[in-house]
């Protein structure tokens, strides 16, 4: 009787209760004599990873216990593709009969990857529908009828962030090692917990929660959004009163620095709060970090992060004032409606102070109407 392998490939980012459920279920149907689990230094399927490799490989050990876990992506340090590692899994096993099982996501896609005939030379495939699930598997596809649970990645990560007990989605040996690591941003709400004052705490995981449920609607990656919803007030730890000398100290761009510092310095912790977000808490990806500091006076060509941020901010559900509620109900149907509108009313804010006003609000209400 031929050896039978099983494999199963992914980011892992992390690796969870829904990839454990669909690895059982597939070596039910299957009975293999190997099963080898493969996490990708870069995935095809997505823009970036969020832990390490090496924390992604770690975290496989741990969430498969028993199976194979394959460096063959790590090694190469960069993106592989799955018809490059089962051609060379079969030129080592050329007597073997491989399985190869993915979730129904990417079963649908199967005509977007790469060489697909060749893929189905060197492999039987297997796939199982999670919830919930729409569309036509390819009928070559042996679907596996166990239900699968309603687990995602991308909303797992968000949680983590969130601070949300997920514990019974991964195992508690992979749940270690993320809350050692600080994987996923699990220490940035008890850090913000120490520098930011209870009222300021309560507003950021507001704006940081209002970002999260608007994201997927602006067509937004959700951490991201949830990431720099989290640390858009990280410069308000700073007083007001020594906000200048901090971006004096730390040589920050701040343009009209003079007279922000002179008629407004408060408007100094949103350059101040990404800073912080690159020295205290590691942040790296560009458009967190830019969406961090526009979420105040706003910047002209804008991306789709930095407006979602802008108007999570003005109308986070702390957010008492009377069409907060309004533009809420607004982000989710009209984005783009949604931003001109809080920028309308930051201005109208701004001019019922009676103070000096910066320039580029104003500005950037201009490019927008004319």
């Amino acid at each position: 009787m031929r050896e039978r392998i099983l494999v199963f490939g992914g980011s892992f980012d992390p690796p969870h209760q829904g990839h454990r459920a669909l690895v059982e279920a597939a070596k039910e149907k299957i009975h293999p004599d190997r099963t080898i689990i493969i996490p990708s230094y870069h995935s095809p399927w997505k823009n970036k990873s969020w832990a390490l490799p090496e924390d992604r490989f770690q975290m496989a050990k741990l969430a498969f216990p028993g199976a194979e876990i394959s460096r063959v992506e790590m090694l190469a340090g960069r993106l592989v593709y799955t018809v490059d590692v089962l051609g060379r899994l079969k030129k080592e096993n050329p007597d073997s009969e491989i399985h190869f099982v993915v979730g129904s996501d990417l079963a649908l896609r199967f005509k977007e990857w790469k060489n697909p005939p060749r893929l189905r030379e060197l492999a039987h495939w297997w796939t199982a529908a999670r919830p919930p699930f729409q569309g036509r598997i390819p009928r070559f596809f042996n679907v596996i009828s166990s239900a699968m649970p309603e687990i995602s990645s991308t909303d797992l990560r968000v949680g983590f962030l969130m601070g949300e007990d997920r514990s019974r989605e991964v195992s508690p040996a992979a749940l270690k090692r993320i809350l050692k690591r600080g994987l996923y941003g699990t220490t940035i709400i008890p850090a913000l917990g120490k520098i930011l004052k209870a009222e300021r705490l309560t507003h950021t995981i507001s704006v940081a929660t209002l970002a999260r449920k608007l994201a997927p609607i602006w067509g937004i990656d959700s951490f991201e959004a949830a990431l720099a919803g989290l640390l858009h007030d990280a410069g308000r730890s700073v007083p007001i009163s020594g906000m200048k000398s901090y971006c004096q100290k730390r040589r920050l761009r701040v343009p009209l620095f003079r007279e922000i510092s002179a008629y407004q310095p408060i408007l100094l912790h949103a350059y101040i709060s990404e800073d912080l977000s690159k020295r205290m808490f590691e942040i790296k990806t560009p458009e967190v970090l830019k969406a961090i500091r526009n979420h105040t006076l706003g910047a002209f060509n804008m991306g789709d992060l930095e407006r979602l941020i802008y108007v999570s901010d003005a109308c986070s559900e702390d957010r008492k004032y009377s069409e907060a509620a309004k533009l809420r109900k607004l982000a989710e149907k009209d984005p783009s409606r949604a931003f001109s509108e809080c920028l309308n009313g930051k201005i109208r804010h701004a001019v019922s102070l009676q103070g000096w006003i910066h320039p580029l609000p104003i500005q950037l209400w201009n490019s927008i109407i004319l």
